[in-house]
């Protein structure tokens, strides 16, 4: 036993005059104080605890008048359900208030081998793992009493907020995914792109080589009835083709000295007032779609987008050429007048169905009037 364990042991009238009078510095000092249940055992007698920290402990009983002051070996004294923890602890013992029957414990050494499982517990009571009940510690998550005590009406007020948001937010869900397929589901069956080159063009003709050779000349401010181009043949005859009107040329025309077949576009020429049109090539699918009513959506470069149908004046003859895999030159009209200035100009096309026509056309060819046929 260490010599301050001997002077406290000793009775305070048997203590050296000497040593100076032992004031009993503060139980728990600055260090926070738990209440919960617990018990201290103290030279075999249990005393019920009522305040508990780190560095000291308060509990209520009578003790021995000859104790106060000395050092003792006390057990704290844990009960759970069905079973205890004890932890034995050096302290020295306080009178407290007497009149009330309180008894003070101050810890001798707060840092001994019993700190991990006290600090465990307080920290546990504190976070709300562990709590008070009937002179118990009971687990949190089993809180009989509490339980018992919350209002029924409550309990099932939140569970049915609870129970309504996770409902909410499984059909959110459900509608986003719906929402996903379908537009995905849409875009398979009801929209068709245009692979081939689309440009901006003007709505004129195509001027067109007349033999097979070699451009000698290509004049495209050429006015009406001057030449606008001519071909040296093979057989070296020089073949002129005049300019059929004051016209304006679009982008795009040959140039002087490249070679063409017979058939061959040179240059595109329109009147100078001629509205601006797409020049796109489809195959047999995406012409029977246009000819049933669908729609061409037009993306050009700038981020403009404008809707375009197709050319009815064509639509007799391309039906009559239209065959599956096989690009048909084709002119769309836009639904918005386009500058001249985009003459030209690459474009993206999409070639857009109505589901509720394309359903109607689908009942229309395959219903019970078409039987057989």
């Amino acid at each position: 036993m260490t010599e301050a364990h001997a002077e406290l042991d000793k009775p305070k009238a048997g203590r050296s005059a000497s040593s100076a009078p032992l004031t009993e510095p503060p139980v728990h000092g600055e260090h926070p104080v738990i209440r919960l249940p617990f018990n201290v055992v103290i030279n075999g007698r249990s005393f019920q605890g009522h305040a508990l920290s780190i560095v000291g402990a308060e509990a209520t009983g009578l003790i021995d008048p000859q104790l106060h002051g000395r050092v003792q070996l006390v057990t704290l004294v844990f009960n759970f359900p069905g079973y205890a923890i004890s932890l034995p602890v050096d302290a020295a013992i306080g009178a407290g208030a007497p009149e009330s029957g309180t008894v003070t414990l101050r810890f001798l050494e707060p840092t001994g081998p019993h700190l991990p499982q006290l600090r465990y517990i307080l920290n546990a009571f504190v976070g709300g793992d562990l709590i008070g009940v009937d002179g118990l510690i009971r687990t949190g998550d089993k809180p009989e009493k509490l339980r018992s005590e919350q209002p029924r009406a409550q309990r099932s007020a939140t569970q049915g907020i609870m129970t309504g948001i996770r409902w909410g937010a499984f059909a959110g869900l459900g509608l986003l995914l719906v929402g996903f397929v379908g537009v995905k589901l849409y875009e398979r069956l009801f929209v068709l792109p245009v692979t081939g080159l689309s440009t901006v063009t003007l709505d004129g003709m195509d001027m067109r080589a007349i033999s097979p050779g070699q451009l000698d000349f290509v004049n495209p401010a050429a006015g009406k009835g001057e030449i606008a181009f001519a071909i040296r043949t093979t057989s070296g005859e020089v073949l002129a083709v005049s300019m059929p009107c004051d016209c304006v040329v679009a982008p795009g025309a040959a140039q002087s000295g490249a070679t063409v077949l017979a058939g061959d576009t040179v240059m595109t020429v329109a009147p100078k007032d001629a509205p601006v049109v797409i020049s796109s090539k489809v195959d047999g699918n995406g012409l029977r779609a246009l000819a049933s009513g669908a729609h061409a959506e037009v993306h050009l470069p700038n981020g403009t987008v404008t809707t375009a149908s197709l050319d009815s004046r064509q639509l007799p003859g391309l039906l009559r050429s239209a065959t599956d895999g096989a690009a048909i030159p084709v002119t769309l009209v836009p639904a918005t007048a386009l500058e001249q200035s985009n003459v030209g100009t690459p474009v993206d096309v999409l070639i857009k169905s109505d589901p509720l026509a394309a359903v109607g056309r689908f009942f229309s060819f395959n219903g019970p009037a078409n039987e057989g046929h």
